[in-house]
């Protein structure tokens, strides 16, 4: 049966019935699912130099399932998802599945369905995925020079990345936004370039503060910037001051926090911090993360998982949603990132998607 005949069940309580909702009251609205552990670059933070040994193809979901998931979680309360990888884009059958996800029914209409992807294949797809029902997008992108851009993807090419950028934009997909980590001594004295060029496209730039991941292997600490930094390196670079509407930043669907410039040709236009080392927003987090693989994540930090993979296919039809409550029941109060980086989790960021 192909992705486009399945059918799309009434959103109902389902057999436990009732939103999920952790220990802390925090309630899941939001799912992160990985399409494929494989990517066509090798970012230095996010994928270890030493070969990344992949499983078999059969233990990676099929499209089938994963549209089986996302119903489930529709019917517990789940309004967005967010399609990542490795690369997302990577994936046959990607824009099938977009145009499915987005018409799975929940309580305040349809399924958004957003990603997250490099870029590198978007000129192509972005069309497509947009007519698809893709409601926005964030794409990686750390450097606007060249070489740089290269050095840091170990093999992309930024030429395609800003084509991407502007297929989205003539596709109609927005908001569109602009992830960078930002490392000191790498790409810190572009910060200020990066964000005039993102706001001269009406795409919001937001800056992550490198974390911990693959136990520390990838973490330089010396490389991390801080989140009050990079707003600092960015207003004094543009002449500008960032300021919250509520003076701690304006909370989005994500970890991200939004600060706006005020005054000059800049006014009102914002930019993003994601700052899991320094400004914790645990405390707020509504999300919870599915591999490529179908392990369930209740924590970008932890490796705790559930094998929603084995509930899928197996002929019980209670079992899906016992495993997914049983993870959310360990769904902890805070990560265990350190700032020497130490405390975070096995795996690397490019097996979960960020």
């Amino acid at each position: 049966m192909s992705l486009v005949q399945l059918r799309v069940p009434p959103a109902d309580p389902g057999p436990g019935g009732g939103p999920l909702v952790d220990s802390q009251a925090r309630t899941v609205r939001y799912l992160r699912v990985s399409l494929t552990d494989r990517c066509n670059y090798r970012c230095t933070y996010c994928m270890p130099q030493r070969p990344i040994e992949y499983g078999p193809r059969s233990a990676v979901l099929s499209l089938e399932e994963v549209g089986r998931l996302c119903e489930a979680f529709a019917q517990w309360g789940v309004e967005r998802v967010r399609l990542t990888g490795g690369e997302p884009t990577l994936r046959r059958g990607l824009v099938d599945l977009v145009r499915r996800l987005s018409a799975i029914p929940t309580a305040q209409g349809t399924l958004e369905v957003v990603m997250t992807t490099n870029g590198e294949r978007l000129e192509a797809l972005a069309e497509p995925l947009a007519r698809a029902g893709l409601r926005s997008l964030t794409v990686s992108l750390d450097s606007l020079d060249p070489a740089r851009f290269t050095q840091i993807t170990r093999r992309g090419d930024l030429s395609r990345v800003t084509a991407g950028l502007d297929a989205a934009r003539a596709a109609g997909l927005a908001p569109i936004k602009l992830n960078v980590v930002a490392l000191d001594g790498f790409n810190d004295e572009e910060l200020p370039q990066i964000v005039r060029w993102a706001w001269s496209r009406d795409i919001v730039p937001r800056f992550i503060e490198l974390m911990p991941m693959a136990s520390g292997e990838l973490f330089v600490p010396g490389e991390l910037m801080l989140a009050a930094q990079i707003r600092a390196r960015v207003a004094e670079g543009l002449g500008i001051a960032l300021q919250s509407d509520d003076g701690a930043g304006v909370a989005g669907a994500g970890p991200a926090t939004y600060w706006r410039a005020v005054g000059g040709a800049f006014d009102g236009r914002r930019l993003g911090t994601i700052a899991a080392m320094t400004e914790n927003f645990c405390q707020s987090c509504n999300r919870l993360r599915v591999s490529a693989t179908g392990q369930l994540h209740a924590c970008l930090a932890r490796d705790d998982t559930g094998d929603l993979r084995s509930a899928l296919r197996s002929k019980d039809p209670d079992r899906l949603e016992h495993v997914v409550r049983t993870v959310l029941g360990t769904k902890r109060d805070a990560h265990g990132f350190n700032m020497d980086g130490s405390g975070g989790p096995t795996k690397a960021m490019v097996s979960i998607g960020g």
